[in-house]
């Protein structure tokens, strides 16, 4: 049996008003990222594998679509949206003026289990800050999230934040290979204390060992600051810790402390992070709405070096939990359908098109042969009124 009538796992339709709430909740971020500045770009959907092959977080070209073009070359579909961005800002973006604001919205594609019930294909709008690398970069990072969520309607999100600095900091001290050192970030990321203890009680007892047992535990608010002071006397550390609680208070002083809880045991999987990462996630749902973070060497790998942080918003999540709040956007019926008599089809057609100058107003025209058929499709539609054109116009 051909598959006419499905779509391959992963991915699905989306159609009538799930399709005009998505517009919505697009529609209200761009709102949001125009208004501080950021300026939108498209990236091909197809890429070259090398964009993505030996980046930073790169999570393995067997997770993503892959084909080959008539040259022989090995292409992708686009599986992340941050580092073609930085393959455009190097090379014709390159000698823009700094800081460049950026926004994109388009289509992510990620291979994942077929039956895991995972999606393949997201919609996803980000933003990305490329040549700023001071606090007040980050400080505008984080203020937009949370803007942007509130202009999407959510109030009951949280922002989690946290330091990659600070993980990897503790993992790089350990006499531990590669893969010794991926399992104890998942296990810190999924908060397996068994897993993390028992590997760790192998290399013995030391402050490192010790403060990466804390780590999963070490989440809340400020009061996280002082109990991880407590644990750790290490200048590097301590100096992150300084940095995280510097944020924290700025965040309180602009109102907006109730959104945010730090999580020094938050360990995002894309591991070109540099700096501060973040997340946020709504109670309903077990997956991130938003993930972001500080990328300061990723430009490097297509010549620049410059600092960047941004974020990405998961548009499916946040149409959802619109829809599953009832909150979904009507698909809009026209107002008005005209309909032209026998002979008087052409004049019905610029009758129609004279009515569609008028602002918010929608017109159908009336393709039928029948008054009386009009008046059934009109019904079943809810169009309120048909304008029947002939030797003059009829408003019924």
């Amino acid at each position: 049996m051909k598959d006419y009538f499905t779509t391959p796992k992963g991915t699905r339709d989306i159609l009538l008003e799930e399709c005009e709430t998505q517009n919505w909740v697009e529609g209200k971020l761009t709102e949001g990222f125009a208004k501080y500045g950021y300026t939108p770009v498209i990236t091909p959907g197809v890429e070259y594998l090398d964009v993505f092959a030996d980046a930073p977080g790169n999570t393995g070209s067997e997770h993503m679509f892959k084909l080959v073009n008539n040259e022989g070359r090995i292409l992708v579909l686009r599986p992340d949206s941050t580092a073609p961005i930085a393959r455009l800002v190097s090379s014709r973006l390159k000698n823009s003026r700094k800081p460049l604001r950026l926004y994109y919205n388009q289509r992510v594609y990620r291979q994942k289990d077929l039956y895991s019930g995972q999606r393949m294909e997201t919609s996803q709008m980000g933003v990305e800050l490329i040549g700023a690398g001071k606090m007040r970069a980050d400080l505008e990072m984080l203020q937009l999230a949370m803007e942007s969520l509130t202009l999407c309607g959510l109030t009951d999100y949280r922002i989690e934040l946290g330091h990659s600095g600070l993980c990897e900091l503790l993992i790089s001290r350990l006499a531990v290979d590669d893969g010794g050192k991926e399992k104890l970030r998942q296990w810190i990321r999924t908060k397996n204390y068994p897993a993390l203890n028992d590997f760790l009680d192998l290399l013995g007892q030391g402050e490192e060992t010790v403060g990466i047992k804390a780590l999963p535990g070490l989440f809340g608010g400020i009061e996280v600051i002082d109990k991880a002071t407590e644990i750790w006397q290490d200048r590097e550390v301590r100096e992150i810790l300084a940095y995280l609680q510097s944020l924290y208070d700025v965040l309180q002083q602009i109102g907006l402390k109730e959104k945010l809880m730090l999580d020094l045991g938050f360990v995002n999987e894309n591991d070109y992070y540099t700096g501060i990462i973040f997340q946020a996630y709504i109670p309903r749902f077990g997956e991130a709405v938003l993930l972001g973070g500080r990328y300061d060497r990723l430009l490097e790998r297509f010549g620049e070096k410059l600092p960047a942080i941004g974020f990405g918003v998961d548009v499916d999540l946040l149409t959802k939990s619109r829809i599953d709040e009832g909150k979904q956007t009507a698909v809009k019926t026209p107002e008005v359908l005209v309909w032209g008599e026998k002979g008087y089809e052409v004049l019905s057609l610029q009758y129609a098109k004279t009515l569609r100058q008028t602002p918010d107003l929608s017109v159908e025209n009336g393709l039928f042969d029948s008054l009386e058929q009009c008046k059934d499709y009109a019904a079943a539609k809810g169009i309120r009124h048909i304008h029947v054109v002939g030797q003059t116009i009829e408003i019924l």
